[in-house]
């Protein structure tokens, strides 16, 4: 029994360790841009989707189209962003940066 006990006690110590390490990998990024996808080509207009997360108080999240800022918005932790925008035809970069100091570029093309 005293065994079973030992066992029992280990077992419980290693599921709890792997329960709380896959809630730790699994945490949001500080920014995800999900649309437009890196590398991909896309016709006239681009979807755009992202999502930040800033721990704790207001912070502002800027995106940009090749260099220049095309929105912005404050929030408090997390935000979430989709829309459409025509571009001309060529190579673009998407970039989003916030005030807590987190950012995400993707590159893509316009046909």
């Amino acid at each position: 029994m005293k065994n079973f006990n030992k066992l029992l006690a280990k077992a419980i110590t290693i599921t709890s360790l792997s329960l709380a390490s896959s809630v730790v990998f699994s945490a949001n990024a500080p920014v995800n841009i999900v649309y437009p996808i890196s590398g991909n080509s896309y016709n006239n207009y681009f979807t755009t989707s992202f999502g930040v997360t800033c721990a704790g108080g207001q912070h502002t999240a800027y995106w940009y189209l090749d260099g220049v800022q095309i929105g912005q918005a404050n929030f408090y932790d997390q935000l979430s962003v989709q829309f459409s925008q025509k571009a001309p035809q060529g190579n673009h970069r998407f970039e989003v940066r916030t005030t807590c100091n987190s950012y995400d570029i993707v590159r893509f093309n316009v046909l």
